[in-house]
């Protein structure tokens, strides 16, 4: 840690456990990227260069039928019809990442949702996810802490948690009946700052499928071969890192590296308590080391995100729960949640050479 007046800064590190996806919002459909059968990688287009490539060589209109056409293999098309080699579409490429088990191109190829890079291309980490999973363990920790009873929420799908309840601590803006403000200028969250991670090589980053696993261990209808895409993601036994500073002149000893580290511990063992000890892993899933640990990113669910089961109780958590998975996934059976005691009622895992994992499971030290 390093002392600079009022700063604390620290070193943090995320130790992935399991696949960590935290998208950029684009996707690859099947034609848009190549995938090596021989090397077994997956290969993204610096369409720039391609597209200079197929003008030098009077490809154009030959893509074009390609792109027409029902076949969908990028890399056969390229490497096999049009006579290009491994060499010459290696220099036509952005970055390559390992498949493993995510494609099958003897089947049918499936669409490719992105990771976050940087404007050279690096993967990288938004600050911004990290501190938002600390936000949601700081914030269960005191709601736990919190002997208030009587709490409710709205039962729509616009209803929110009234973090500004925990969070508004700061008296730097005022309403005219003096009460605190309920905005950002007053959130104690504004003495925390997490910096984007340094960027993640190629080499850790692998393509995962993504499976439904239901509470008895069995995958849901239709997901027992995956759900028809895959992700770019943080492969298990990356350590990724990040700089954290605590600003104590805001934070004045409420929030520190301790507290974090406990809220940390505190969010793990209501999550297992609460609701992944609920669910029979599937088999080829793998244990995870039995340390304190963030659940962030896609695929982590609903749960790892909501405080509603700490703020409502467990019963009546699990009601709103349930009326809210029926309200936004009206084919998917969630009228029975209440009654089968969990809500959601799957749990999201990745597969990755024939090995399950919860989606996004990370170790954190803060040095």
């Amino acid at each position: 840690m390093i002392q600079q007046d009022h700063l604390q800064i620290f070193d943090l590190t995320l130790n992935v456990w399991a696949p960590l996806f935290v998208g950029n919002g684009s996707s690859y459909t099947k034609k848009e990227y190549m995938y090596n059968t021989r090397n077994g990688k997956v290969s993204f287009l610096d369409e720039q260069k391609f597209f200079s490539f197929l003008v030098e060589h009077d490809l154009v209109d030959k893509y074009g039928q390609f792109m027409l056409s029902e076949q969908s293999n990028l890399w056969a098309f390229l490497s096999k019809d049009c006579g290009i080699s491994d060499a010459e579409l290696k220099t036509l490429t952005r970055y390559q990442i390992e498949v493993g088990d995510a494609l099958d191109a003897e089947h049918s190829l499936k669409e490719i949702h992105a990771f976050q890079r940087d404007a050279q291309g690096h993967a990288y980490i938004p600050g911004s996810s990290i501190k938002g999973a600390l936000r949601t363990a700081w914030l269960l920790s005191a709601v736990l802490a919190d002997r208030s009873t009587g709490h409710s929420l709205a039962p729509n799908r616009r209803a929110t948690f009234p973090e500004e309840k925990y969070v508004n601590q700061l008296h730097l803006r005022t309403l005219k009946d003096g009460s605190i403000a309920p905005d950002a200028v007053n959130s104690i969250f504004r003495g925390i700052q997490v910096s984007d991670s340094a960027p993640i090589p190629d080499a850790q980053m692998v393509l995962v499928g993504k499976f439904d696993a239901l509470v008895n261990g069995s995958f849901a209808k239709g997901s027992n071969r995956g759900i028809p895409m895959c992700r770019e993601c943080v492969a298990s036994g990356t350590k990724v890192r990040f700089k954290l500073t605590l600003d104590q002149s805001v934070l004045k000893g409420r929030i520190t590296k301790e507290s974090l580290l406990k809220a940390i511990q505190q969010f793990d063992t209501y999550y297992a308590q609460t609701y992944s000890r609920r669910f029979t892993p599937p088999s080829g899933a793998v244990n995870l080391p039995q340390q304190p640990h963030l659940i962030l990113g896609g695929g982590s669910g609903f749960f790892a995100k909501s405080l509603a089961y700490p703020y409502l109780g467990e019963e009546e958590g699990l009601r709103w729960t349930a009326e809210q998975m029926k309200q936004m996934f009206r084919n998917h059976k969630h009228e029975r949640d209440a009654e089968n005691g969990i809500s959601p009622h799957t749990m999201k895992y990745a597969r990755f050479r024939g090995r399950l994992y919860p989606y996004g499971y990370c170790g954190v030290s803060i040095l």
